[in-house]
């Protein structure tokens, strides 16, 4: 379709679209958008309120807070800390009662497998039964 004016065009198989689809058209999308943009200036108000509420709140709280989370991350840490020593201490008691001769039970399960996988293969600490 020639195009003079240099202006888009819908195609619309050569026939000129009516008042009445056009105010069809106009009545079914504001009857879509409507609801839509109505919900989305909801959800900005509120969240602009909720932001304007919660940031004086935030500046007043946020020293407490962040010596609340470094507390429980010390916390955690030692946590850990103390399982790993836990761990250490064991394989130590078992690897001196290994030393001393007592060799049967559960803890020489535990650490049998650990123990080969150290280096030690069967020397002193495995001895044969």
């Amino acid at each position: 379709m020639e195009n003079p004016e240099g202006r888009n065009i819908a195609i619309t198989d050569g026939m000129r679209p009516t008042v009445s689809s056009v105010v069809e058209a106009t009545v079914a999308a504001v009857t879509v958008v409507g609801p839509l943009f109505g919900l989305m200036s909801f959800s900005f108000v509120a969240t602009v309120t909720l932001f304007l509420i919660v940031s004086p709140l935030m500046l007043i709280f946020a020293p407490v807070l962040a010596v609340t989370v470094a507390i429980i991350v010390a916390a955690v840490v030692g946590v850990g800390v103390a399982a790993a020593l836990w761990l250490v201490g064991i394989a130590g008691l078992v690897c001196c009662a290994k030393e001393i001769g007592v060799g049967t039970g559960v803890a020489e399960r535990m650490v049998e497998s650990v123990v080969r996988e150290l280096g030690y293969g069967r020397s002193r600490y495995l001895r044969e039964k």
